[in-house]
């Protein structure tokens, strides 16, 4: 009888270490986009003789979730309060992705990125940022993408006014070289001693920032403005004081030009009409009318197989 427990005890302890099994991150890697948003891409390892992981997530509203195995085959998952569980057999590696708007804040003209990590991340930043201040040195900078340490970090960033055609102001970084970063105030190469301006040029760089700053809403100012067409009206209001009721809300360039085309078209048109004069991918433009109409600002409807957006501000 004594026997009999001890086995089943030994069974028990096997089936427990099978159902959870440990995993170890081989890399996490975060993909700002100008709106915003996030892309979170995560390579798990899991350990010998499992078939199931738990993932903490870094966000609690995720978008386009998938989870793949090494060869990118689907594996069956469910989210468990603010885990992932990941159901799987004989796989090797695992890549979950998924989309978030919770990393990132906006204050003003500057942007940041907070995460709390235990290995160090890789954050791949748009074209035209410009990183203002950071809680840590980064372990690499790579053109637009730095590495940075474990731990709790904050990223705060602008995004320049870049008009279309021209390229980054910073050019990247080449390997080997020691030169500083205007943008970063340190040394582009992980092998190199990381090392602060001198005074004078501190200053320059954060009047450069702050003037920078200051254009970038300046000529988004005029772009809006010299963006009028016919004088449409929606709602009973005219266009200037629908344009000054957008300055109520923390909105992209994007956001208001399109917001500012369906008032001009009568307060509606199709989805991917708006897209097009925006020139955004179809992705960025379905994060960007998601958040709009979250915030109760665009209803998005199908008719005749094709989405439209309307106006409800």
């Amino acid at each position: 009888m004594r026997n009999n427990s001890v086995l089943v005890l030994i069974i028990s302890v096997m089936l427990t270490t099978l159902v959870s099994g440990q995993y170890s991150t081989e890399s996490r890697e975060l993909i700002v986009y100008p709106d915003g948003y996030v892309k979170v891409v995560e390579i798990i390892q899991p350990e010998n003789y499992t078939v199931s992981v738990s993932i903490p997530l870094l966000a609690a509203d995720i978008e386009g979730l998938t989870v793949v195995d090494g060869a990118g085959n689907p594996l069956p998952n469910e989210i468990n309060g603010s885990m992932l569980v990941v159901y799987f057999e004989n796989a090797t590696r695992i890549r979950v992705t998924y989309y978030t708007p919770d990393l990132t804040t906006k204050n003003g003209s500057i942007w940041g990125i907070r995460f709390s990590s235990n290995l160090p991340v890789k954050i791949t930043f748009p074209d035209n940022a410009v990183i203002v201040d950071l809680t840590d040195i980064p372990l690499e900078i790579n053109g637009n993408s730095i590495l940075m340490p474990a731990g709790n970090q904050t990223v705060s960033y602008v995004l320049e006014f870049r008009p279309p055609g021209t390229t980054s102001m910073t050019a990247p970084p080449v390997s080997g070289t020691t030169t500083e970063s205007p943008n970063l105030g340190i040394s582009p190469t992980p092998s190199t001693p990381a090392k602060a301006p001198s005074g004078g040029s501190t200053n320059r760089d954060w009047t450069m920032i702050g003037v920078l700053a200051f254009l970038v809403l300046a000529v988004g100012g005029v772009f809006v403005y010299m963006r009028r067409h016919d004088g449409g009206e929606t709602a009973g209001i005219g266009r200037e004081d629908f344009e000054r009721r957008l300055k109520e809300y923390e909105l992209t360039k994007d956001e208001e030009k399109a917001l500012l085309y369906l008032f001009d078209r009568g307060g509606r048109a199709k989805q991917a009409e708006v897209r097009e004069m925006l020139g955004i991918p179809k992705t960025t433009a379905w994060r960007m009318f998601q958040r709009l109409e979250k915030q109760g600002l665009v209803r998005v409807y199908k008719k005749k197989r094709e989405n439209w957006v309307e106006l409800k501000l």
